[in-house]
């Protein structure tokens, strides 16, 4: 017994440094994560980030029967690029600048730029940072994610109910790579960029042509 746990722990390391050699590989011997994306930038003012605020707020009122409405809420390009702006830096650390979010038929296009240390939040890449070259840490890399939202329920019949970004292509710079590159990067903070709770009011969310519809009950 004591064998075959040793086996496993060492298949378990043998894997995790095959992990970490092939990420390190793309992101140190890659020359198109430095490249530049063909981007659409969307404009977007502090009144943007405002609108979209308040409609989250009367997503929230209406959960707690404070709002009688039951019309779709409606959010913009430039309302969901302002929220997001300052949104992925609060809840997962992460700051883009600058940002683009765009609805596009049935999908979301996320793009934005960052320096590569802040992708490197989950183990082991954060405990490497401090022996890692600052010049190309500090190096700008665009993100590009694109997918679709889904609203599940919560895993063994909780009543909580969850919005997931379904992620159809992920590319850092010019280089497309796989999405669980992006769950391994950032570690726990990813939870918060792929998957977040919603109000048990919420119907369903569909993507269309520049705008994004919620649905309530």
């Amino acid at each position: 017994m004591k064998l075959g746990c040793m086996g496993c722990l060492v298949l378990v390391i043998v894997l995790l440094v095959a992990i970490v050699l092939g990420v390190a590989g793309i992101l140190f011997l890659s020359a198109n994560i430095y490249g530049s994306p063909e981007v659409v930038l969307t404009p977007f003012t502090q009144s943007d980030g405002f609108a979209a605020q308040q409609k989250f707020f009367e997503v929230l009122r209406r959960e707690t029967g404070r709002s009688s409405r039951q019309d779709p809420i409606v959010l913009t390009d430039r309302e969901a690029t302002a929220f997001l702006s300052r949104h992925l830096e609060q809840s997962a650390g992460l700051p883009l600048a600058p940002i683009t979010v765009r609805f596009l038929r049935r999908e979301i296009l996320i793009q934005g730029r960052t320096q590569l240390r802040n992708l490197l939040q989950g183990p082991p890449f954060a405990q490497l940072l401090p022996y890692l070259p600052e010049q190309r840490l500090n190096q700008p890399v665009w993100i590009t994610l694109r997918g679709s939202i889904n609203v599940e329920s919560g895993i063994g019949g909780s009543a909580a109910r969850y919005g997931k970004i379904a992620v159809t292509e992920f590319a850092l710079g010019k280089q497309p790579v796989n999405s669980w590159l992006l769950t391994i990067m950032m570690g726990p903070s990813s939870v918060y960029l792929l998957r977040w709770q919603v109000p048990s009011n919420v119907e369903s969310v569909e993507i269309e042509e520049g705008q994004l519809v919620i649905r309530t009950r």
